[in-house]
């Protein structure tokens, strides 16, 4: 009995133990499991400021997400060291609880959690003293919240947490700090500023300041970008087929492009909307607002050209992979027209600068080693911008879609003379620039901070991370809700304003480059929050707007400071570059966009046609580029996709450059050809069944009996035939081989030769001979008679013929009409015969 209770023991012991483990570690331990979730659902103030209340206050929601009852539930609010650089904004996101060292107390929740039940929380805390969050500087600075339960068969831990940003543009009065003899002197407490990096003035009331030395030059960009939707393999005009109905889907009301678009429609002042509160002149079309200054669209032109095509109406094909595939219709004309007009509208306030067409990377393009499909992707989008929304764009700027430039992406902008390009501060290596802005060889880049980039890429609801996120700045962003990923690219955005150094700077000094990623997702509050606080930035004096245009002009400086590219250290630019093109891959898209300018070439302008060769052509390379699309983030199910929809895209560019090829033929006339005489001409039929005329030429293979001249080019009629006579010369009756291909002007066969088997009436060299005998002959007899005649002597020809009598010498010497008389008078008497 006593072994049977001893081994019950150990059994209970080995299940219970893990549960334990994993339950039993302390407060502000890391656990090795999640029991719960916490929701933030809202941070007032969002950033503090003087007039901003004293506490910070801070409401959400916990759910078990367990198997287990959660019970002793209790929450409270912790804070960790101020953010000391711009890596700083995401490390201290996934930095471990324990690092979050001030804590307030928790607050007891009634009752216990059920698997899959819900509770609301609500904590307060001062800004300051030593009971609150002993925030009494500026910056931003780390929140938690920690959620402490009983698991059920677990003991007391913490079962789950959230974190976000608080930015701390300046402090309400504090009484505590007015008191103080010196400005920041707190005692020594965590996230403590140091006097010599950061300077706020404490008035007389304890309020503290924002810091306006050295105000941050703030150029934000706003990405219009999408996937690539066109339908692979489609020739130009004919009718726009989609992907699928995901664009048309964003461009509905309550979509992330539409979303995008109103948003900026109230920072250009001509939305519907109240715009953001502006403590500045209201802006006008002559004067416009500093935010307007700021604010520059950056518009891929690749959806621009599939939006405007969905206005004109347009199908989804159900296999991406067939350009010939069934379809069905497109119901997003409306939407896709509205919104054109609604960014068109806007674009007219707002400065304007294009992207690289399709998102085209740049160590892509150098992989595929192809200038005309560089200089379509990098130079070409700003004409195409340009022309779809009317405006003139910022030139000579190159955002990279990867966000960085590499050594081989710079090799590829001087190729095609881009001489100004951006590029994340994490990539340069040189000493630090108060404009952000360096010399690189012979390109001259802006830098930029890659962790607000990852900031501004967690908004929403399709966050992510972009592939310049290091290791150790990723945040698991399924943890967090929406509003702390809200609230972090906030205080992101604010950072640079906030953080004055006072010695030596960041690598971006003061400039404040805002580039969200291309396909960065925010709400519509999201975006009126970081509308609204780029607003009070500006307004407030701690950022300064700074147009793109004098970003650009800006490089053009003699003084810049010297640096040189390296690969950001952890990211995948510096450990593997997984999404660039195969080998093979890189091959044959170079080999088709080399086909598609040859093709283009020996196409014709025709007034009978409604598309020009090169629009009819340039969809495929558009297909090429969007196969050379960069990646949104480094993840093994990007990359796999990113490769898959590469090959169906060059698969079917290849396709339809054949089937174009095909669809220029000689007619087969079939049997044997026959030539009436040895110059007689052959016949042939040319086709085209493409939209376009084209140019080719006729290139023979034929035996050396028969001659066959070169007509030189001829042109095909679009979606018609040529009659052609090739001019010959037969030499032989004999049956002879002919066969006979078409080339295009550029020198691209098209079509299948044809082979004929050609006779001719003709008996060559043996008539010739035969003929020249004759007539030599024929000349020689008659030199004979004449010589003979002129001696006076008879040709002895005559010898055997009879002397003529009296009446034939008489009837040859008598003229013809004498001769007619007397042989009618002759037949005359024979027919009335003796008896007449």
């Amino acid at each position: 009995m006593r072994r049977t209770l001893c081994l019950i023991v150990v059994a209970v012991l080995a299940f219970a133990g893990p549960l334990l483990a994993s339950a039993s570690a302390a407060p502000g331990g890391e656990t090795t499991a999640r029991f719960a979730k916490v929701a933030i659902e809202s941070v007032s103030p969002s950033m503090v400021t003087t007039t901003s209340r004293s506490t910070v206050t801070v409401t959400g929601q916990i759910t078990n997400t367990s198997d287990r009852t959660l019970s002793q539930l209790g929450v409270r609010l912790q804070r960790g060291e101020r953010v000391a650089d711009a890596s700083g904004l995401r490390t201290a996101l996934a930095a471990d609880a324990a690092t979050f060292d001030l804590a307030g107390p928790f607050v007891a929740l009634s009752g216990s959690l059920s698997p899959g039940q819900s509770k609301p929380f609500t904590l307060s805390l001062p800004l300051s003293g030593p009971d609150g969050l002993r925030i009494d500087s500026t910056g931003v600075y780390p929140l938690l919240v920690n959620l402490n339960a009983v698991p059920e068969y677990g003991a007391m831990a913490r079962v789950a947490d959230s974190r976000t940003l608080l930015p701390v543009l300046s402090l309400p009065p504090n009484r505590q700090r007015a008191s103080q003899s010196a400005p920041g002197d707190i005692g020594g407490a965590p996230g403590d500023i140091d006097p010599e990096s950061t300077t706020s003035d404490v008035g007389p009331d304890g309020s503290v300041v924002a810091n306006l030395s050295a105000p941050s030059a703030l150029t934000m960009l706003w990405p219009l970008a999408a996937p690539p939707q066109m339908a692979p393999g489609r020739l130009g005009g004919t009718q726009p087929r989609l992907i699928s109905e995901d664009l048309a889907r964003s461009l509905a009301p309550g979509g992330r492009l539409r979303t995008l678009v109103d948003a900026v429609e109230s920072v250009a002042g001509v939305s519907d909307e109240p715009a953001a509160p502006s403590l500045s002149k209201a802006p006008t079309p002559t004067t416009p607002s500093n935010l307007q200054q700021s604010t520059c669209l950056a518009v891929d032109p690749d959806l621009l050209i599939t939006v405007r095509a969905m206005t004109t109406g347009y199908v989804v094909t159900t296999d991406p992979r067939n350009p010939e595939a069934p379809t069905s219709p497109g119901a997003g004309s409306d939407d896709a027209s509205a919104w054109l007009r609604d960014l068109q509208r806007a674009s007219s306030r707002l400065c304007v600068v294009a992207l690289p067409f399709a998102g085209a990377d740049l160590d892509s393009l150098h992989q595929v080693d192809n200038g005309s499909l560089a200089e379509s992707a990098l130079t070409a989008p700003a004409d195409i911008v340009d022309g779809i929304l009317n405006v003139k764009s910022v030139r000579g700027l190159t955002i990279p879609s990867i966000g960085a430039i590499t050594s081989d992406g710079a090799s590829v902008l001087a190729a095609n003379k881009l001489t100004k390009a951006v590029t994340a501060a994490t990539s340069l290596a040189g000493s630090g620039s108060q404009v952000g802005q360096y010399r690189v060889g012979g390109l001259r880049v802006q830098s930029y901070d890659a962790p607000i980039t990852a900031a501004f890429g967690a908004l929403g609801t399709h966050p992510l991370t972009p592939v310049l996120t290091p290791d150790d700045q990723q945040v698991t962003l399924a943890d967090e809700s929406p509003l702390s990923r809200r609230q972090s690219a906030l205080a992101a955005l604010a950072f640079p304003s906030i953080n004055v150094p006072s010695q030596r700077g960041p690598t971006v000094g003061r400039s404040q480059f805002i580039v969200p990623p291309n396909f960065w997702s925010p709400t519509a509050a999201d975006a009126q929050a970081l509308v609204s606080s780029a607003t009070l930035l500006l307004e407030s004096g701690v950022a300064a707007p700074m147009p793109l245009a004098k970003v650009v002009a800006g490089l053009d400086s003699d003084t810049l400071r010297n640096a040189r590219l390296v690969p950001p250290a952890g990211t995948m630019l510096a450990t593997n570059r997984g999404w660039l093109p195969s080998s093979d891959v890189s091959r044959d898209i170079s080999d088709h966009a080399a086909l598609s300018w040859q093709l283009q070439a020996s196409l014709v302008n025709s007034d009978a046609v409604d598309i020009s060769p090169e629009a009819y052509l340039a969809p495929l390379r558009a297909d090429l580029l969007r196969g050379l699309s960069s990646p949104a983030q480094d993840t093994a199910t990007d990359r796999v996709a990113l490769r898959a929809e590469r090959v169906i895209r060059v698969a079917a560019v290849g396709q339809t450059l054949e089937r174009m090829r095909s669809s220029v033929t000689l007619l087969d006339p079939g049997g044997r050809y026959t030539l009436v005489s040895e110059r007689s001409p052959l016949l042939l039929v040319a086709r085209n069944d493409l939209d376009v005329p084209i140019r080719v030429r006729l290139d023979t293979i034929a035996p050396h009996e028969l001659n066959i001249d070169d007509i030189g080019v001829i042109e095909v009629p679009a979606r018609g035939t040529l009659q052609v006579q090739l001019p010959t010369r037969a030499e032989t009756s004999e049956s002879m081989s002919v066969q006979i291909a078409l080339v295009t002007s550029t020198g691209v066969s098209v079509g299948a030769p044809i082979s004929l088997s050609v006779n001719s009436n003709a008996y060559g060299k043996p008539l010739f001979i035969v003929t020249l005998i004759a007539g030599v002959v024929l000349v020689l007899l008659v030199i004979r008679r004449l010589w003979h005649r002129f001696r006076g002597q008879p040709d002895p020809a005559d010898a055997d013929r009879p002397e003529a009598d009296e009446a034939t010498r008489a009837l040859a010497a008598t003229d013809y009409d004498h001769r007619l008389a007397q042989e009618k008078e002759q037949e005359k008497e024979l027919e009335g015969g003796p008896d007449a």
